[in-house]
């Protein structure tokens, strides 16, 4: 990740200059979601604590779970990921004996097969577990009766003094079902650690693959592969724990990036693609005196930003040094970028130059609690049995909240909806004018009638309201339990220009007690 190169410069003064690059998360994130073996993706990425615990791929959504003196703020998200592209997740395991406080999150059921993967980006917090009769720290879990799934936990075999990074599979916590990861590991440093996993006659064989991320490795460690003594991960449906055991026990201090299940035991190659989208290629930096100042150049890439860090000594992570006089977040000016900055007074100074991700950028949000912020409703039809109405949902069934438990939402009628409506629902002018590409995404509680109701998304042009592409159905068969997430990307066409997006809902003539569609938290983002 880092290459040192030593330059001359101004007579005896003598600098020098790392140049380093990783590509990003979101990178890695791109790739790994067109995975045709992807089982569950969870990004902890999104404005919402709800999009930032949602499986991206399928429908095993995450749930705060507490155990012992454990409190809900002790789980915290949206905190700082690997990189600037990407958010993260803390778990909490409080002090005292193993069950005594902790916050982490939980899916109620996953499906595993014969063959599994999975891969994680973390950082422990803790060195050590103590104070319990196990220190045993659960990173990811599943469990089916005796069959344990413990593909990844901070202690082990028991008793443990939680100082190593291990995995056990099959019917007990012994050693012939484990096997060590890292024998030991730096607090704050984040991982990359994958595995996969094949169910024999009466056993399971795996193989790890680990890299310290924060040091820069580039090389996949391999441990195994290892078959244990007997049992397998648990089959079928099982709860899933991330930062906690799957029945709110022995939770784990530290942060989580990604997490990814596959179904299929994946090679070692596709793993190591993955790690070098983290980590990616070094970058050239040219470094030449020009009368009084230094020029740094280096080749940039379309979409890309640099900061410029610097220190006057080579300790510490490079990531960590301070951004050098104000050059932080710069703009890509493919294919080069140049700096000239005054010489620096110090005898040495060593600069790294840090490529990375920039943001999503937001084009438009809104979580209506500061009121319709000129949207429009439409009826269409001849009966006006329903409109769009902002305000508390109060239906037979259906939400009665917006999303988050939030105030306001977008409802066919706050209460029941009637038959034979056709109405729209119209955002304001939204400007794409600088975007390159633009998604759309909004929360939805659906609760219609399941056979004659319709609804889709259209994007119009604002100038003159003229289609954008096709229409974008919403498939009405859902029956949601609680508010989801819906993206979808807009066409090709509306980027550069300024757009209208539309939500038509039509109901048939059967009258039924249902609260129909609702809408809350629209975003059009990159």
């Amino acid at each position: 990740m880092e290459q040192w190169l030593i330059f001359p410069l101004r007579g005896a003064l003598i600098f020098s200059i790392a140049a380093t690059a990783h590509a990003s998360v979101s990178d890695w994130q791109a790739a790994t979601s067109s995975h045709p073996n992807l089982l569950h993706q969870y990004s902890f990425d999104g404005m919402t604590d709800e999009e930032r615990t949602s499986d991206l791929k399928g429908t095993a959504d995450l749930a705060l779970r507490v155990f012992g003196s454990g409190t809900a703020d002790q789980l915290q998200l949206g905190m700082a990921g690997f990189d600037s592209s990407s958010n993260a997740a803390q778990t909490h395991r409080g002090p005292g004996t193993d069950n005594a406080e902790g916050a982490y999150l939980r899916a109620d059921s996953i499906t595993l097969g014969d063959s599994v993967s999975y891969e994680i980006l973390f950082s422990p917090l803790a060195s050590e577990i103590t104070g319990g009769q196990w220190n045993l720290g659960y990173i990811i879990s599943t469990r089916t009766g005796n069959d344990r799934g413990y593909f990844l936990t901070q202690g082990g075999p028991l008793p443990s003094n939680g100082r190593r990074i291990r995995s056990t599979i099959g019917n007990s916590h012994s050693d012939a079902n484990t096997t060590t990861l890292l024998e030991s590991f730096t607090p704050g440093h984040w991982y990359y650690v994958a595995g996969s996993y094949t169910r024999g006659p009466g056993n399971v064989t795996w193989t790890n693959y680990i890299a310290d991320l924060t040091v820069g490795q580039t090389t996949l460690t391999t441990v195994g592969p290892f078959t244990n003594s007997g049992g397998s991960y648990p089959m079928g449906s099982t709860p899933l724990g991330i930062g906690g055991r799957w029945d709110a026990q022995e939770s784990f201090s530290g942060l989580f990036d990604e997490v990814n299940f596959y179904n299929q035991a994946l090679p070692s190659e596709i793993f190591q693609r993955n790690l070098s989208l983290l980590i990616g290629d070094r970058l050239a930096l040219d470094v030449r005196n020009v009368d009084s100042n230094l020029l740094l150049s280096w080749r940039s890439k379309p979409g890309k930003r640099y900061n410029v860090r610097s220190s006057t000594d080579l300790s510490g992570n490079t990531a960590t040094w301070p951004i050098f006089a104000d050059l932080g977040n710069l703009v890509a000016t493919p294919e080069e970028n140049i700096l000239i900055i005054d010489q620096p007074p110090e005898a040495q100074r060593y600069f790294v130059i840090e490529e990375f991700q920039p943001p999503p950028q937001v084009y438009y949000f809104s979580d209506f609690e500061d009121g319709a912020q000129d949207w429009t409703s439409l009826i269409n039809d001849q009966n006006a049995a329903t409109s769009w109405e902002l305000g508390t949902p109060s239906a037979s069934t259906g939400p009665l909240t917006g999303a988050n438990d939030s105030a306001l939402a977008w409802s066919t009628n706050l209460g029941d909806y009637g038959p034979n409506s056709n109405i729209s629902l119209r955002s304001p002018s939204i400007d794409l004018s600088a975007a390159s590409d633009a998604e759309l995404s909004f929360k939805v509680f659906r609760d219609a009638d399941g056979f004659g109701d319709m609804a889709v998304v259209r994007v119009l042009r604002s100038s003159d309201l003229t289609l954008l592409g096709d229409e974008i159905p919403i498939d009405m068969n859902i029956f949601d339990n609680d508010w989801s997430t819906i993206r979808m990307p807009l066409p090709k066409n509306s980027i550069g220009s300024s757009v209208v997006i539309e939500w038509n809902f039509i109901s048939d003539d059967s009258l039924d007690a249902f609260s129909g569609l609702s809408l809350d938290d629209v975003t059009v983002s990159d």
